[in-house]
């Protein structure tokens, strides 16, 4: 009875482990964009309709996550952007522009717009929202903006 070993392929296990690990990092496509919706409860997203009925209703505790909205009733999370400034702006008609993660259906938001009758206006960026952590950090929560300071239009 022979004691040897079948001969092997040192490649083959080698390149096996470079497909199984390319496979699993699953890369996510980015791609830089603009979308334009409106901000809705997740829950009502899902269920293809837009609600609350009112930026006051009670049913916003209720809503996990507030997403953008499109028209074909697609919807993205809005990841970086603070839930206050979503409650703000919810049954608005918004356009974000950011970077998204298709698999995830998500943006990272560069800027959020909102109509406001006369077009669209900034409502809150990753830039003002550090402007606005530096002027409290700075200035102390008592501090009384400006009617001209842009930050307090975003707080």
């Amino acid at each position: 009875m022979s004691t040897q070993r079948p001969p092997r392929l040192p490649l083959a296990g080698l390149t096996s482990c470079i497909g199984l690990i390319t496979l699993l990092s699953g890369t996510p496509v980015l791609a830089e964009t603009t979308i334009e919706g409106r901000i809705n409860g997740l829950r009502c997203a899902e269920g293809g309709h837009v609600c609350p009925l009112e930026n006051l209703d009670a049913h916003l505790s209720f809503e996990l996550e507030l997403v953008l909205q499109l028209s074909d009733g697609q919807y993205y999370f809005l990841s970086n952007v603070p839930r206050d400034t979503k409650v703000r702006h919810v049954r608005k008609q918004a356009r974000v522009i950011g970077t998204v993660v298709e698999p995830h259906r998500w943006i990272s938001v560069d800027r959020l717009l909102v109509e406001d009758g006369d077009g669209y206006r900034e409502v809150w960026s990753p830039e003002a929202q550090q402007q606005a952590f530096e002027t409290i950090y700075h200035s102390g929560w008592d501090a009384t903006p400006t009617a001209s300071d842009p930050v307090s239009e975003r707080r």
